[in-house]
């Protein structure tokens, strides 16, 4: 049976295995009057596929979100969350070590490893074979969707260079940095920090679930 992505804490279901990310709070709740960010996380023995939809309550709403360029290559770049971004956090089950993924709608992306919060950052190699890809991208008058494949061959590279050789997780983070005309926004499935911290292993709370 394919996993299903759920979160205990997090109620916008718009249909089974959607969720709905929330900006963080005071800083940004005012935002969720004029966007929604809608998530799904689907699992198989080789790959984690991460679906992403941002709507605006009205086009001239959705026209405000500053999107980079797309790009006829996609590849590998550095900072990509200094714009509008997708993000991934992957927890190891049983250390502190986790992997961060961007990718941005224009279909570039990165992998970093961490081998504990915030500390001994990688930008470890990949095979060819194993690079992520966004598979869907489409756009509207007030929305976009995009879906980002990630190989779970490159997910085992990521922990084996965060030192750790077995290929077990059983939730995740979700966030997204959205950058308007108006305002830096950073949604997630959960906000536990005093500030905006997706790397925060607590705010992870997309519990994967046979």
């Amino acid at each position: 049976m394919k996993p299903a992505i759920n979160s205990s804490r997090n109620t916008g279901l718009i249909n089974p295995g959607m969720l709905r990310l929330k900006a963080f709070p005071m800083l940004h709740e005012l935002h969720t009057k004029s966007y929604r960010i809608w998530t799904k996380i689907d699992l198989n023995p080789s790959e984690l596929r991460v679906f992403f939809k941002i709507e605006g309550a009205h086009p001239t709403e959705f026209a405000k979100i500053i999107f980079p360029e797309n790009v006829t290559k996609p590849s590998r770049q550095k900072d990509l969350w200094n714009d509008t971004c997708f993000e991934v956090f992957i927890p190891t089950k049983s250390a502190d070590a986790y992997l961060e993924f961007n990718g941005s709608p224009s279909g570039n992306w990165n992998w970093y490893s961490f081998k504990k919060y915030r500390g001994g950052m990688t930008e470890f190699p990949i095979n060819p074979e194993s690079i992520p890809k966004q598979s869907v991208q489409s756009r509207s008058e007030s929305s976009i969707e995009s879906e980002w494949v990630l190989p779970m061959s490159g997910i085992r590279q990521g922990f084996l260079s965060a030192g750790q050789n077995l290929l077990q997780f059983d939730h995740v983070g979700v966030s997204v940095v959205l950058n308007t005309s108006v305002a830096t926004t950073y949604w997630a499935l959960a906000h536990d920090g005093i500030k905006p911290d997706f790397h925060l292993r607590s705010s992870w709370v997309g519990t994967l679930k046979t």
